[in-house]
């Protein structure tokens, strides 16, 4: 009888290991497409606000993306005002809108949800106002 438990137990670690080797143990090894927009709090530059649930940012200077918020957590907001942006988990790269924690300073602070980050192509760049283009 304890030989059969030692022997099941056996198969139950090496099942459990190759488990663990198949599966991606952290997001810096999780697979990224071409088009994941990922970047670091220090590749951000200047922003415009484009409505009460739109951002756009300047990313390593030659890219845009835009921020899409639930509701209208930017209402009131100017270009002026002071966003607050912190990396959330290990890793200081953003790839999803989870990664970030985007709030508003001011007198009535208030954190923002972000509901998507993409990276634009030249052409919505491009055809983006020009009161729009951080």
């Amino acid at each position: 009888m304890i030989i059969r438990a030692a022997a099941l137990s056996a198969v139950l670690l090496s099942a459990s290991a190759l488990t663990a080797e198949a599966a991606p143990t952290s997001k810096a090894e999780a697979p990224r497409t071409a088009n994941a927009p990922c970047f670091r709090l220090s590749d951000l530059g200047g922003h415009r606000i484009a409505g009460p649930d739109t951002l756009y940012y300047s990313v390593r200077r030659k890219e845009v993306y835009k921020f899409t918020f639930s509701g209208s957590c930017l209402a009131g907001v100017t270009n002026s005002d002071p966003l607050v942006l912190e990396p959330l988990g290990a890793s200081s790269q953003i790839c999803k809108p989870l990664d970030l924690n985007l709030g508003v300073a001011g007198p009535i602070s208030r954190r923002c949800i972000i509901r998507s980050i993409e990276r634009l192509t030249p052409e919505q760049v491009e055809a983006l106002p020009k009161k729009f283009k951080p």
